[in-house]
């Protein structure tokens, strides 16, 4: 969301730098991706160095300008032009409005920018002929150096913030840090005599998806283009102007984060029915579009057919057209989950759509239409009907109690009750006698721990002072996370990686296994509504991932999580392989944990998975194996004392080294070694015959009969790298001789040749 600077000032006056505000907003959880000048940093300050008529055009001239870097033809209709003046030259690229400049011909010559008025700019009025800059402004500079020019601020607002989709939202978080009341002007109405509810009427069948819904009548407008100021605060928040009517509407959303929506008064006949749209119902909206609508959507329609899609986009018949004479304006509020699912099953998130998400201020509707209405009066000659005609009550006020002392011991802030109290009024709360109403534009503020954050975030998070924690007695290591390393250590040392999915499992995924739904237990609630069941075994999910990584060969997997039946949960370990060496991957995975956790009576043996199997889940390979046994079972097999099982994680060894300017050389090496033995020795043993070896990666290992019984292949990325000079290969060659030669010896191991 972008908001402008000037006029968050209609509202505080901002007494901190574009950086600093940028800074305390982060501070207060409303993230700032950029500021920006409304100058577009591509209009730069240029000379007018020659001026040519244009042979096909009498009123037009071609100027060359220099920014100092090049000179650039343009052509140019302004009749002030003159040799050596200084001027605001907008070079290819640069944006003014939402017009790109872009390198054209005019009448058949090449224009290579533009040279701009004040009005093109934005900082005044005058469009009659070109900006004549001071002779001494450097030549290239942006212009908004120089230039009084607005600033734009890109936000990225949290999901529960919706009260800082808006300029007033925004001001009012400044106005807390500030320490000052925010500006606040009086919407006063003048109305004719003529009644809004001689035109118009609303009945609402849905009060629980539009709990509240205003309309006010404004006859004898004139449509026509907004006035500038209007037209460059939209577009310098990212809006197109289109006519004074549908302008007014964006800007009361822009800025006091309202959505409205104003209807040509001769389509709605006189009734606006706010109901369910009927299935199959058929409606163009404002972009053309047919849309097929269905039961669960609201719509605003009149007697005969909807005009709206409730919330998301208005419709293209009663859509604002130069012939409007009368116009209806829509305020309402409309319930968040309902706009929600109709915006995601049409496809059609909207500025309107957005905020009603997230949620408006519920008791500002009236505030929003009225100033909406008065400026529709001023700019488009309108004449408001008196009245408002309403559906709905006004919203409860939320209140709770809380105590100054909770506060301060919950953010560790040393504040007074009287300042806690100014930084809740600042922030809209009505504190009494330690109770404090909640604001209708604040729908995350439901408990006093949320007070607790408003203070918090104003105060300062970097005032909170660090506490170390105290500890009455050693903590005592965990058996059970430390057998639990121990069985994952002895499978990655033999290939294996693991995996983690999700305890939840769908209908199609039982399709595809032997599980009987009625044996599990079913989520009442699912955060997604198809992973209703929960999981009794691990291997419906292993045999899922196998088949999701087929262009591995082999695929070597296990996962130790939770299962779930009527009665219990436990943790069980599943391993699973296919593909090349598979029975063999899984024998030496299963050997070597029986060696690890001394294991001599439990019966290991893994389940080789039929063809059937292999179809079913999709794995796309010859042959797989699967193994599945519960933790407890592993522990009360395992001969270990817990003096062996306590798990302690090695210190690293951290060598630095200098860094080379010069190039590498690399080489691989791949060797034939004992299927037990760690690579990562092999590493050490690498980086131990010379210093000139800068980096070693293991980039292959595999065990296949084919290269012998009990043996695996690893291969190796070597780097060699000279500090003082680049390497030459006969060099390179020597240390690699010297590697070979020593992992050969060391370990009993070959060189593997290609």
């Amino acid at each position: 969301m972008k908001v402008l600077r000037g006029w968050l000032q209609d509202y505080v006056d901002i007494k901190l730098d574009n950086k600093s505000l940028s800074l305390k907003l982060a501070d207060l959880g409303i993230e700032v991706d950029g500021y920006s000048s409304t100058i577009d940093h591509k209009i730069v300050v240029g000379k007018i160095l020659k001026i040519s008529k244009h042979q096909n055009a009498d009123k037009l001239k071609i100027a060359i300008v220099s920014d100092n870097t090049g000179k650039y033809n343009v052509v140019c209709g302004a009749s002030n032009i003159k040799v050596g003046q200084v001027v605001p030259f907008a070079k290819v690229g640069a944006k003014i409005g939402d017009i790109e400049i872009t390198k054209t011909k005019i009448r058949g010559t090449e224009s290579e920018g533009m040279i701009c008025s004040e009005l093109e700019l934005g900082i005044g009025q005058d469009h009659t002929g070109i900006k004549i800059l001071p002779d001494n402004y450097k030549l290239g500079t942006p212009l908004y150096e120089y230039l009084k020019s607005d600033s734009v601020f890109d936000l990225n607002v949290t999901p529960n913030r919706g009260d800082v989709l808006s300029h007033i939202g925004v001001a009012r978080e400044i106005s807390a840090i500030q320490g000052e009341k925010l500006n606040k002007v009086p919407t006063k109405v003048e109305m004719v005599p003529k009644l809004t509810s001689d035109i118009v009427t609303v009945t609402n069948n849905e009060p629980k998806l539009c709990k509240r819904y205003f309309a006010r009548v404004i006859e004898n407008i004139v449509v026509k283009e907004s006035p500038n100021w209007l037209k460059k605060r939209l577009i310098a928040c990212g809006a197109t102007p289109i006519n004074n009517i549908v302008d007014v509407t964006n800007y009361i959303l822009l800025d006091l984060g309202h959505p409205l929506h104003a209807f040509d008064a001769k389509h709605v006949n006189g009734s606006i029915v706010i109901r369910r749209a009927q299935n199959n119902e058929e409606f163009v909206t404002l972009d053309e579009k047919v849309r097929s609508l269905d039961k669960d959507m609201l719509v605003i329609a009149n007697a005969d057919k909807p005009i709206a899609v409730a919330g998301v986009m208005g419709g293209k018949d009663s859509e604002v057209k130069d012939t409007t004479k009368t116009v209806i304006l829509e305020a309402a509020e409309f319930d968040r989950r309902s706009i929600r699912k109709t915006s995601k099953d049409l496809s059609l998130q909207t500025e309107a759509s957005y905020r009603f998400e997230r949620g408006i201020d519920s008791s500002g509707i009236e505030q929003a239409l009225n100033k909406a209405a008065n400026l529709i009066k001023k700019i488009a000659n309108g004449q408001i009907l008196s009245g408002i005609v309403k559906s709905g009550d006004n919203p409860d006020t939320v209140l709770f109690k809380f105590k100054y002392d909770d506060i301060r011991r919950l953010t560790g802030l040393t504040v007074l009750d009287d300042e806690i109290n100014q930084i809740l009024n600042l922030l809209g709360f009505k504190v009494s006698n330690h109770e404090v109403s909640v604001p209708s534009w604040r729908h995350d503020i439901t408990i006093w721990q949320d007070l607790a954050e408003e203070v918090a975030r104003i105060v300062g998070y970097d005032k909170i002072k660090p506490v170390k924690l105290k500890f009455k007695k050693k903590v005592k290591s965990n058996l059970e996370f430390s057998f639990r390393e121990m069985v994952k250590d002895s499978l990655v040392s033999e290939g294996f990686v693991e995996t983690k999915n999700y305890s939840f499992l769908s209908d199609n995924d039982l399709s595809d296994s032997t599980l009987n739904k009625s044996e599990l237990i079913e989520i009442k609630n699912p955060v997604q509504i198809e992973n209703k069941y929960m999981r009794s075994n691990i291997e419906t999910n292993l045999l899922k991932t196998m088949s999701k990584n087929s262009s591995f060969d082999p695929i070597l997997i296990f996962e130790i999580g939770n299962v779930f039946t009527s009665d219990i949960e436990h943790a069980n370990l599943a391993i699973a392989s296919a593909g090349k060496g598979a029975d063999k991957a899984i024998e030496f995975a299963v050997d070597s944990l029986k060696d690890s956790l001394k294991i001599g009576s439990l019966n290991l043996e893994a389940r080789e998975l039929s063809r059937n199997d292999l179809k079913k889940y999709k794995i796309k390979k010859q042959n797989g194996f699967i193994l599945e046994i519960e933790m407890r079972k592993l522990e009360k097999a395992s001969l270990l004392k817990s003096s062996e099982i306590y798990y302690k994680k090695p210190k690293p060894i951290i060598n630095f080294r200098e860094v080379s300017k010069y190039p590498s050389v690399t080489r691989d090496l791949a060797f034939i070694i004992d299927k037990k033995h760690n690579a990562d020795q092999t590493i050490n043993d690498i980086y131990s015959v010379s210093n000139q070896i800068n980096r070693v990666e293991l980039f292959d290992e595999f065990i296949n009969d084919k290269i012998g019984k009990g043996k695996k292949n690893v291969a190796f990325h070597l780097y060699l790298q000279d500090l003082k000079k680049t390497m030459v290969d006969k060099e390179a060659d020597k240390i690699v001789k010297d590697v070979i030669k020593l992992i050969e010896n060391k370990n009993m191991a070959r060189l593997r040749t290609f």
